[in-house]
């Protein structure tokens, strides 16, 4: 038996996907939570061996949940299911740890059959997930901005760009998020790689490099 864990903040999606599972021979959803808190909370308490979890929570998201259960729960699948096909949630997401990724218009066979290849060891990818992957890989190879100094040569994209852009302008992450359509974790994870990238301290160097730079 597959025991999950169905965490999404609207009730009645909820107890549909539940619903739909449950109706498998093969599946239990054992409990279910409407945040990343709950999740972890949830994870210290069950045995849970697939977790299905939405992008866009309160409180704690799904992008931030996915790298706290793989830190804390290694052995733990994770299922994303989100109404929103963003590349940045995606890439993030599995950046992250995470199994899989699917839309929320996936059908019900396919939902149960997402949640058991994910058992099994597979990487599950909607189709219409893999097409904007694979579409976003292109156009960020074909766009890539390289910025060099002494011995330094750093790519960055064009994400990464608008990011510093906005930091050096005084934006805070949530209004970062906001602008951008992200998820205020997302954003949060960003800084914290580009810092790690450039080398810098923190937001103040990220202006000044904008500065030298001519990025803003």
């Amino acid at each position: 038996m597959i025991k999950v864990l169905l965490a999404d903040d609207q009730i009645l999606l909820r107890d549909s996907l539940q619903y739909i599972l449950d109706r498998d021979d093969d599946i239990e959803v054992v409990a279910v939570a409407k945040n990343g808190i709950e999740v972890m909370k949830v994870l210290d308490k069950e045995d849970i061996d697939v977790v299905l979890l939405d992008v866009v929570m309160p409180e704690k998201d799904g992008i931030e949940t996915v790298k706290d259960i793989k830190d804390n729960y290694e052995d733990i699948k994770v299922l994303m299911l989100t109404t929103f096909e963003n590349i940045e949630n995606i890439m993030e997401s599995f950046i992250s740890g995470a199994n899989g990724y699917v839309v929320k218009d996936i059908g019900p066979e396919e939902l149960v059959m997402a949640v058991k290849c994910v058992m099994r060891g597979l990487n599950v990818v909607h189709e219409n997930v893999h097409a904007l992957m694979v579409k976003s890989f292109a156009k960020e190879y074909n766009n890539k901005y390289t910025v060099g100094e002494a011995n330094m040569d750093v790519i960055i994209t064009n994400t990464e760009k608008e990011i510093i852009k906005l930091v050096a302008q005084g934006k805070n992450n949530k209004e970062i998020a906001q602008i951008m359509n992200f998820a205020e974790g997302t954003i949060r994870n960003k800084i914290t790689r580009l810092l790690d990238k450039l080398e810098l301290r923190d937001r103040l160097q990220i202006a000044i490099f904008a500065l030298e730079n001519n990025l803003l």
